[in-house]
């Protein structure tokens, strides 16, 4: 299983350089049964919120890693 995570950017941050710590905001979607799939699901998700589109200086980048507990994730974030 695979954990999609929704960053979204400063168009200032190359896509590299996205990660959790240096996102604007950060969206922990559902798990994913394999990568093909967490990035078609990751796109769906996306796609049924008002995330695209807030603002000219944002991008949106879909990540898939393992899932983490919320402790993690929220020690991740910090």
């Amino acid at each position: 299983m695979l954990q999609i995570v929704i960053l979204i950017c400063a168009t200032s941050l190359s896509p590299a350089e996205c990660q959790t710590n240096t996102a604007l905001d950060v969206i922990i979607g559902p798990q994913a049964n394999n990568p093909m799939m967490c990035g078609l699901q990751g796109q769906a998700y996306i796609a049924r919120t008002a995330i695209v589109g807030r603002s000219p200086n944002e991008y949106v980048k879909i990540r898939c890693s393992p899932p983490k507990s919320r402790k993690e994730a929220a020690i991740e974030r910090l």
